[in-house]
């Protein structure tokens, strides 16, 4: 039986008429909704809200006009955003004031730095630039004097280009180009100086995922093109290569989910699982076999104790499918769009491991927003855009009690939208 809550709203109209606002960068920050959006008169700059239109606001107007900036990477550090804009730092406290130019990095290559933003033991570490020591790590503590050079890997001008930063047992990880081996190294930095070689991954590698579970970081990196899954516990010697998608002939990896102490992956048209050994590594369930095909399954998510994903077995187009990890367990879940028409569900976002929100389109109503309770059966949001039309949402978000996407109903264009903060008070 649905609900007498009220199923979603819109939060505002921020470029009014049918032009959409062009929200993209939604980002919660200690329970503020920071994202990037166009007004019609500002140009994409820095937007925040609570869920109120009377709390839904500019920023600040960075570059003056209808310009707009080239907002990119907001990452949240002790209940500030930072970001980069072209090729300078920024930070914001959600005020006009309060948000500030922390550093420019000047290069032939525009736009490029900073980049790889990552927020590690209360500060920003990012991939910085400056002529004398190339691209190299970087740390700001959010004021300009503290915004420098953390480490030059490679000294002098050459580059080490780090990347894919993760904290392991609080030592941060991450990949750079050695270039006295011209290799790719994986690499840990402890206690803010000290540098420990991890894994020489070969010299046309890259770390392409990466994922903790408890004391172990999973990684999937690919080496001349031969995509891989790998552990290490962080310390020298434990790195392991685990499977090689390509001896499956699969061509990569698209998600890594945790699921009680596992991993599990999508290769091909497979589910596969891994504790962390060669033997225990194992194809769960082939969706499509002999398909040949890398896109099967998608938007890999854990709710409780079960993953949830998109998948097409052929037969009932790509729909919402369920795994407990098992062979028999790993099923088609629910046939939004009966028969063989696809339902395409995207964006999938587990809030408080009990609901699972999603996009999808039954047939009827066209693309909208979608949610299933933990334990229930998926129920439409909202048919925001009536009838067959598609509000089409995306970038599903949670910050604070409401549940951010864009979406457009048909006469406003995309704008900003939330399930409304009642839910408390009944069940949605």
């Amino acid at each position: 039986m649905r609900s007498s809550c009220p199923r979603a709203r819109l939060v505002e109209d921020i470029n009014e008429g049918l032009e959409p606002s062009s929200i993209a960068n939604l980002t919660d920050v200690n329970g503020k909704l920071f994202f990037t959006a166009d007004d019609g008169e500002h140009g994409v700059e820095l937007w925040k809200s609570d869920g109120t239109r009377g709390g839904t606001r500019l920023v600040k107007d960075i570059t003056p006009g209808a310009a707009g900036s080239s907002i990119r990477e907001l990452t949240e550090v002790n209940g500030k955003v930072f970001f980069a804009v072209g090729s300078e730092l920024w930070k914001s406290d959600g005020t006009e004031r309060g948000t500030v130019r922390l550093a420019t990095f000047e290069s032939e290559f525009a736009d490029v730095f900073p980049r790889n933003l990552f927020e590690y033991r209360g500060k920003l570490v990012f991939e910085g630039f400056d002529e004398e020591h190339g691209s190299e790590l970087w740390v700001s503590d959010g004021t300009s004097r503290g915004t420098r050079l953390l480490l030059d890997y490679n000294p002098g001008p050459e580059s080490s280009g780090p990347s894919d930063f993760v904290e392991l047992d609080g030592d941060l990880v991450f990949e750079v180009f050695d270039e006295a081996d011209l290799t790719v190294k994986l690499v840990k930095l402890e206690d803010w100086r000290r540098v420990v070689e991890l894994a020489d991954l070969g010299d046309e590698s890259s770390v392409r995922k990466t994922l903790v579970v408890g004391h172990r970081l999973f990684i999937y990196y690919t080496d001349e093109g031969d995509p891989t899954i790998a552990v290490t516990t962080g310390r020298p010697g434990t790195f392991r290569d685990l499977f090689s998608t390509r001896s499956v002939g699969a061509s990569g990896v698209r998600d890594l989910v945790a699921l009680e102490g596992k991993v599990y992956f999508q290769v091909g048209s497979a589910l596969w699982v891994t504790d962390g050994t060669e033997a225990g590594t194992r194809l769960v369930k082939d969706v499509l076999p002999d398909s040949g095909e890398d896109d099967v399954l998608l938007f890999l998510t854990v709710l409780s104790n079960r993953i949830y994903f998109s998948a097409d077995d052929g037969v009932a187009g790509r729909e919402l499918w369920i795994s407990d990890g098992t062979e028999g367990g790993t099923r088609l879940f629910a046939d939004l769009n009966p028969g063989p028409a696809s339902s395409s569900p995207t964006d999938l976002l587990n809030v408080h491991n009990s609901k699972l929100f999603f996009a999808a389109d039954d047939g009827v109503h066209g693309r909208e927003p979608w949610k299933l309770h933990r334990g229930g059966t998926p129920e439409l949001l909202m048919d925001i855009a009536p009838g067959m039309a598609s509000s089409s949402p995306r970038g599903f978000i949670r910050s604070d009690e409401d549940i951010f996407f864009a979406a457009d109903d048909g006469r406003r264009g995309e704008e900003l939208w939330a399930t409304p903060k009642e839910h408390n008070d009944c069940r949605r």
